[in-house]
């Protein structure tokens, strides 16, 4: 089965590359839905204190948006975890075994729940200005849940699934979940996916003023929702780039090092995301400040969606720079220790680093010497 896996990489070169566009596209659906509806509730005291109308309709679109994009988030999630089946990436689901059943058992309440909640949210908020007050106070709370619930669950779950999936199990036995969900390398990368979720909201925002423009609407109009949108998106853009190097601290050595020279490609990727970043912190800038031209706008949602699919590959990369080699790496370590006639063999670390846990291979090493054991 492992050297399938090699092979089939080997036949479809592509077929990384297609996973990292599908991903992409499921987290700029995924990470919308998560946090529009938090976004929504300062719209809605937006309407309701200051008798804001386009902030109201404004908050139902992002709402019917959410329903929306999570439903096709759901399929370009199941067709993420078709790939890495076609792939047959063996270490993703030798890890996702060893999370608690409760876990994935969970996931569809806790979907059933986000669109009750939305959709509650979405028939109380009618923007009539008549609703009674225990009923506003509902349907933010109904928000929140929504947002948090989806936030929590499943980018949390994927992350110590991907996080995981790289490492030498020293343990074979069923993962602490808790425990695992504060290692520092899932933190960091589970707070850059949040920072994401808003990013994403504020470029769907501006997207809205340029649907009001071709509508007619009053010029003031789009340009105040424009600004909206680049006053949500700037703010954890620049905290990406802050929490960006935190990932890149969390990771492995051996994959850090890939990112900064070590691997061509994941260099490209990396060195692409950090300046169209940059560049893209610009832009928003400049239209939080009132500049909302069309091509600024539109410029901004192609750099948002381009980073998105640069940072993907750049993880892919960081992770999976094994993708390929990790199951031929498994066979080599299973022939050396069936041809050696000593109980060890010393390996160089390269050669076995992040090398996951099989039900067949077990893996040691001492990290004072550098030298790494591998034994049935």
């Amino acid at each position: 089965m492992a050297g399938e896996g090699s092979n089939i990489q080997e036949r479809f070169p592509l077929l990384d590359t297609l996973l990292v566009l599908v991903l992409a596209a499921h987290l700029l659906a995924a990470n919308l839905a998560g946090a529009a509806p938090l976004v929504c509730i300062w719209l809605d005291i937006r309407e309701t204190r200051r008798g804001d109308l386009v902030a109201g309709e404004l908050g139902r679109y992002l709402i019917r948006q959410s329903i929306l994009w999570l439903t096709a988030g759901l399929a370009l999630g199941g067709s993420t975890l078709a790939l890495v089946w076609a792939a047959q990436w063996e270490p993703f689901y030798e890890t996702a075994g060893r999370i608690p059943a409760a876990r994935f058992w969970w996931a569809l309440p806790e979907l059933a729940f986000y669109f009750y909640c939305v959709a509650m949210y979405l028939r109380w908020w009618t923007g009539s200005g008549t609703s009674p007050t225990w009923q506003v106070v509902m349907r933010r709370l109904l928000g929140v849940l929504a947002a948090t619930n989806l936030l929590y669950h499943f980018p949390l779950l994927f992350t110590v699934i991907g996080v995981y999936s790289t490492r030498l199990a020293v343990d074979p036995g069923m993962l602490n979940f808790r425990r695992a969900m504060l290692d520092p390398e899932v933190l960091s990368q589970f707070a850059h996916h949040v920072l994401a979720s808003f990013a994403i909201v504020g470029v769907a925002i501006m997207g809205f003023s340029l649907r009001l423009g071709r509508k007619g609407r009053p010029a003031g109009e789009v340009q105040r929702v424009a600004t909206w949108g680049g006053r949500v998106a700037l703010v954890p853009t620049v905290l990406q780039l802050i929490v960006g190097m935190l990932v890149l601290l969390a990771l492995p050595e051996r994959a850090r090092d890939g990112l900064l020279g070590g691997d061509q490609v994941g260099t490209v990727l990396f060195g692409l995301s950090i300046v169209a970043a940059i560049v893209l912190m610009h832009r928003l800038a400049s239209i939080a400040a009132g500049d909302v031209e069309r091509k600024n706008l539109i410029g901004s949602m192609a750099l948002l969606v381009l980073i998105v699919v640069a940072m993907v590959g750049t993880r892919q990369r960081a992770r999976h720079g094994k993708f390929v080699s990790t199951a031929s790496r498994i066979e080599r370590a299973v022939a050396a220790v069936e041809t050696t006639s000593g109980d060890a063999i010393a390996r160089q670390p390269h050669d076995c680093d992040a090398v996951p846990m099989t039900a067949h291979v077990r893996s040691s090493y001492k990290t004072k010497n550098d030298v790494y054991t591998t034994s049935t």
